[in-house]
């Protein structure tokens, strides 16, 4: 069961592969965040990460060794779909707080809008993703069944006049990560509303390039947001592709049946370790942005009292 640890390591690797190729490809190291700027990134990128980290080899831990034997499945269940986008909205409103400055705004007739900073091209893979998630969410939504409290958790398998339940990614776990994905785009939309708005500093082209980092951040946090979120559904979803139902006829013959997408497994589970590894790998690259930087020196504004002719 190790093996689940995978795309955790590869998430690492390409996290710290793909900061080190903005390094060098000259992409990176022009923009310098702020000290204040540049702790917040850190951490709220670096904290999400160690828990998604953590959490995930707690869970292989149990399921290899049953350590720790009291390990909460049921609020593991509960939470494990809606987690990822609720540390990735955290993440996305820290990474929109105000950079410090000290030095005197400069005049600029430009217009600025959220979208200023941020290439078409993040929009596009972000709003991809997204698409995905909806698509996949709605169709596993409307092939759940009820439960016998009503709630749409269940995917169910017939054969003859026998059948099958088993749990599944349906209504009743999608409504509350549904809400989540709506915060978490209207949270990204503000935040590069709010890099974007302030005027410019003296220092125009550092500035700039500052806020490209800035706003590519957000779009890098929110995009391994929903991946991660993407891993935990199509993970539910292979468990379910995996389910099968073997009815004994009275001749002795034994019949089996699989859900209809049962050789989507495969799919399923590579496609869910390549999501959390690419999802994890954006989340180490934020936080890696704001790492072997220099800070912005501090600038003051020119005092204009106590000078004397």
């Amino acid at each position: 069961m190790w093996y689940l640890l995978t795309p955790v390591l590869t998430g690492i690797l390409l996290g710290a592969l793909g900061a080190l190729a903005l390094r060098r490809s000259g992409r990176g190291p022009g923009a310098r965040l702020d000290r204040r700027s540049a702790t917040l990134t850190l951490a709220a990128a670096g904290i999400p990460c160690l828990l998604v980290i953590a959490l995930q080899v707690l869970v292989v831990s149990a399921f290899s060794w049953g350590f720790p034997r009291d390990f909460p499945w049921e609020l593991h269940s509960a939470v494990r779909f809606t987690l990822p986008l609720v540390l990735g909205i955290v993440m996305v409103l820290l990474l929109a707080v105000p950079a410090h400055r000290t030095s005197t705004p400069a005049a600029s007739l430009t217009r600025r809008t959220w979208r200023s900073f941020v290439p078409p091209a993040r929009l596009a893979v972000g709003g991809g993703v997204l698409g995905t998630v909806l698509a996949i969410t709605v169709a596993a939504g409307l092939a759940s069944h009820a439960d016998e409290d009503g709630h749409h958790t269940l995917y169910r398998v017939e054969l003859g006049t026998a059948s099958m339940e088993t749990s599944f990614y349906g209504w009743h776990y999608s409504i509350v990560p549904l809400l989540c994905l709506a915060a978490l785009t209207a949270s990204a939309v503000w935040a590069w509303s709010a890099i974007a708005r302030p005027p410019h500093p003296e220092d125009h082209a550092q500035d700039v390039a500052a806020r490209r980092l800035r706003s590519a951040n957000v779009a890098r946090a929110a995009t391994g947001a929903m991946l991660l979120h993407l891993s935990t559904v199509l993970a539910s979803l292979h468990g379910t592709a995996t389910s099968s139902l073997t009815v004994h006829a009275e001749s002795g013959e034994f019949f089996r049946s699989g859900v209809p997408f049962a050789s989507l497994a495969p799919a399923l589970q590579g496609g869910a370790m390549l999501a959390e590894a690419i999802g994890l790998g954006l989340w180490v690259l934020v936080a890696l942005s704001a790492v072997g930087r220099s800070p912005l020196p501090v600038r003051r504004s020119p005092s204009t009292t106590g000078v004397t002719a």
